[in-house]
């Protein structure tokens, strides 16, 4: 649980580090808030599953939430890689 919330913070330095190019900056903050919310949307669906009897498949949109949550973090840590060249 460590690795996702440093993960989600990746944006959020990002955002720090890109203060005064707003453009870079709203990008970063985009990416964190839909992160965070994918994140907990799946955070509730793999509770929902592990409490559940039986084992089915996962739902287009729990696979759809899941895929969007992996994308923007992925995108967080391009951010902030972006955010650290850019700062030197």
């Amino acid at each position: 649980m460590f690795v996702v919330y440093l993960v989600l913070a990746a944006p959020v330095v990002a955002v720090a580090l890109f203060w005064g190019s707003w453009s870079w900056l709203a990008a970063a903050a985009v990416v964190a808030v839909v992160e965070y919310a994918t994140l907990s949307r799946s955070q509730r669906f793999t509770a929902k599953l592990w409490r559940s009897v039986r084992i089915g498949r996962r739902s287009s949109h729990e696979r759809g939430t899941e895929t969007i949550y992996v994308v923007t973090a992925a995108a967080g840590i391009i951010l902030l890689a972006v955010a650290v060249f850019a700062a030197m």
